[in-house]
């Protein structure tokens, strides 16, 4: 008979990887709700109170399914956080999130380097 082999436990999560979790969880919401509610206040933009030649509903689309990929992500990451039996997964969870969050600093980088020259500079 063989003996029962227990799992290996999980190591702790070290702090550095909880704060960036939180900065990720944290901006993430963020962001996503910013783009919803740009997608809301889009056709209100746009609207030139006459015959409009262009649909605004795509766009407004295209905001939504962006914000519903970013809160699907920190899905994904939980849930690999929470079901990783090995470090290899815990690692890809890590990996993703820190991938997320240097990506949307990266597109609020851009964001206000392009405010900064359209309206500074010009």
């Amino acid at each position: 008979m063989a003996a029962q082999q227990r799992p290996r436990p999980v190591r702790r999560l070290p702090v550095g990887w909880a704060i960036t979790l939180a900065f990720d969880l944290l901006a993430t919401f963020l962001v996503s709700l910013g783009l919803c509610g740009v997608g809301f206040l889009l056709p209100e933009l746009t609207e030139d109170y006459g015959a409009s030649l262009r649909l605004t509903a795509p766009r407004a689309l295209a905001f939504f399914t962006a914000a519903v990929v970013l809160i699907s992500s920190l899905g994904v990451t939980a849930t690999l956080l929470a079901r990783a039996r090995s470090d290899r997964s815990r690692r890809l969870a890590l990996r993703l999130s820190a991938t997320r969050l240097v990506l949307l600093l990266l597109a609020a980088a851009a964001f206000v380097a392009y405010g900064f020259v359209t309206i500074e500079l010009a």
